[in-house]
């Protein structure tokens, strides 16, 4: 393997995970899974590069809702594993899309019942609760929403049918989770954003949460003097995809020259990258195997 595809995927791998499980991805031969073969998130969600380019936007968007970073602030390990929220998210998105019907239910349910665990007070005096199902379809809304978003930037751009397809398609998983009124349409996002970007907010806990990720854990091989110049640099680039309102939010807006000039090249270096480290991601390759009626062995001895 060429050196530079073998650091990448490993590089990849060592913060994200692997996700070529046979047991997830194979299966019952001609098993569609959720979502099935033809779709429009099978297409998307086979381009890991944009996958993964729009976790950070997503997961910022999630904890600008203050009963959410409530919750990963009070019972989450993410500072002692910081790479453990990007792995599962990645899984859960890639085995609801790809897995057999039997795994991604599973997971689902999993997700489920962790979640029901997850109750608490907030610093303002107002209680939350996980399973929520307004922040069960905030949470699971922001995915799809900031992937759609990304891959239309560094990929093709989709037709309205096709953002409607992929939204309508990415609702089942959110409905099965528990979300009331996830957004199965661009009007029903659009309705929906504005419906909740009212409670939103930078809290305490929101710029401890910001911080941690400029402190960068996903850089920590640069030296020391480096870590937070390109921490900050990385959640700049991270968040371009994300709208305006959150970006000034945060604090994190740049002016459009810069944004063309600096950032969205490198994020568009960074895809192309990892397109043709990845080739084809196993998950894919299983996942067709599994619909076609092929083994499972047969991909992964590839």
């Amino acid at each position: 393997m060429h050196p530079l595809r073998s650091r990448i995927i490993g590089d990849f791998e060592r913060q994200a995970g692997r996700h070529d499980d046979p047991a997830v991805y194979g299966g019952p031969p001609g098993d569609p899974g959720l979502i099935g073969p033809g779709s429009v998130s099978w297409e998307v969600h086979a381009d890991l590069a944009a996958v993964s380019q729009a976790g950070l936007a997503a997961i910022v968007l999630e904890v600008l809702h203050p009963s959410v970073v409530a919750g990963v602030e009070d019972l989450s390990d993410f500072r002692s594993d910081p790479f453990r929220r990007a792995r599962a998210t990645l899984g859960y998105v890639l085995a609801t899309t790809f897995g057999n019907t039997s795994a991604a239910t599973a997971l689902i349910e999993h997700v489920r019942h962790v979640h029901s665990f997850v109750n608490g007070t907030r610093p303002d005096g107002i209680a939350y609760r996980a399973l929520d199902p307004e922040l069960i379809a905030w949470v699971h809304t922001c995915i799809p929403w900031m992937i759609m978003r990304t891959f239309e930037r560094t990929n093709r751009v989709l037709s309205p049918e096709e953002r409607d397809r992929y939204l309508r398609e990415q609702a089942t998983i959110g409905r099965m989770g528990g979300g009331a009124a996830v957004p199965a349409s661009v009007a029903e996002l659009e309705e929906f954003v504005a419906q909740v970007r009212p409670k939103l907010a930078v809290t305490a806990q929101t710029r401890a949460f910001l911080d941690f990720l400029v402190a960068s854990p996903f850089l920590s091989d640069l030296p020391g003097s480096v870590q937070r110049p390109a921490g900050r640099f990385a959640v700049h680039a991270g968040m371009i995809r994300a709208p305006r309102w959150a970006r000034e939010l945060i604090g994190y807006d740049r002016p459009a020259a810069l944004t063309r000039s600096l950032y969205e090249p490198v994020l568009q270096l960074d895809a192309r990258l990892h397109r043709w480290a990845f080739g084809t991601p196993r998950y894919v390759s299983l996942a067709r195997a599994r619909v076609a009626g092929a083994s499972a062995l047969e991909v992964l001895a590839r």
